[in-house]
């Protein structure tokens, strides 16, 4: 049998591949790629992910199944690609890269830092790099339009209805129970609770000027939005849509953004904020455990 069946064997009947294994900081593939699996089996337990290997290709495969629906990926370097999409791999981005929790603050940005952003920003280089969302398309059974609307629950959440992908309502439930409750405390919460106008999650689309779905279209994003949120600023791409090239520059306290206290509590339920983005999006929240999870076994 060739070895690299043999370890997966290992992974799958033996466990030795556990969690805490992902403290490590070994660069190698094979370590690097049984990490991430580790990572996604913690991050969406009702998921069942195998490994195999496809020794024609040489690449490890995983095997996921989700809502009784099975579906093959290629690692294929961290993008995780039908292979159909394997002579496509320069078009994607990694499934996993590491996640800042911390505002890239104008203040203290170099030349050299604002004018990469501003290449980054670029229609060109967004249509050109899209994230790899095949294997959350299999997680969420996301492919078509009719298979996600199909998971999606109706649900109110700080006092407003929304739909979301079902997979999602328990921690938004807890994220609300935990807001709710140190609201009675603190009064910037508190005030940002009272204020809130809306926490709005699917909607059918694609990411502006990228051709890429956006998580939105998964039911798994939310946006919330105060009252009056147009005194100040809440996404870059509605700077440069209005022809401001120095958007990155716009200082912090012009912009909107929820409560530190509110986006850490987000953050434990698995959710990322896009305050934290160079291309920043003060009212979103995707819900990516996985990605949390990475960060955090990377500190």
């Amino acid at each position: 049998m060739n070895i690299k069946r043999v370890l997966s064997a290992l992974f799958l009947l033996c466990g030795i591949w556990s969690y805490a294994f992902s403290n490590s900081t070994d660069k190698n593939t094979e370590d690097t790629f049984y990490h991430e699996v580790a990572i996604l089996k913690k991050a969406y337990p009702s998921v069942n992910f195998r490994i195999d290997y496809d020794e024609e290709i040489d690449d490890y495969l995983l095997v996921v199944t989700s809502y009784k629906k099975t579906n093959v990926f290629y690692w294929a370097g961290g993008l995780y690609l039908p292979k159909n999409q394997l002579a496509n791999k320069e078009k994607y981005t990694k499934v996993f890269e590491r996640y800042s929790e911390k505002i890239l603050d104008p203040k203290d940005m170099s030349e050299e830092q604002v004018e990469k952003i501003k290449k980054y920003s670029s229609k060109e280089n967004r249509q050109s790099h899209v994230a790899s969302k095949f294997l959350f398309n299999a997680i969420f059974d996301a492919w078509t339009r009719r298979t996600t609307e199909s998971h999606l629950a109706r649900n109110r959440f700080l006092g407003k209805w929304q739909s979301v992908h079902a997979m999602l309502v328990p921690h938004l439930d807890e994220i609300e129970r935990q807001i709710y409750e140190l609201a009675e405390t603190d009064e910037e919460v508190a005030s940002f609770v009272k204020n809130l106008a809306s926490a709005d999650s699917y909607s059918w689309r694609e990411i502006r000027d990228s051709g890429a779905r956006s998580f939105h279209s998964y039911g798994t994003a939310v946006d919330i939005l105060p009252y009056g949120w147009t005194k100040k600023i809440t996404y870059w791409g509605f700077e440069k849509g209005e022809g401001n090239d120095d958007w990155m520059l716009i200082p912090v306290e012009k912009r909107w953004m929820p409560p530190k206290k509110v986006v850490d509590i987000f953050l434990n339920e698995g959710f990322i904020w896009g305050g934290y983005w160079a291309l920043w999006d003060n009212m979103h929240f995707d819900y990516r455990p996985d990605l949390v999870l990475f960060t955090r076994s990377r500190k």
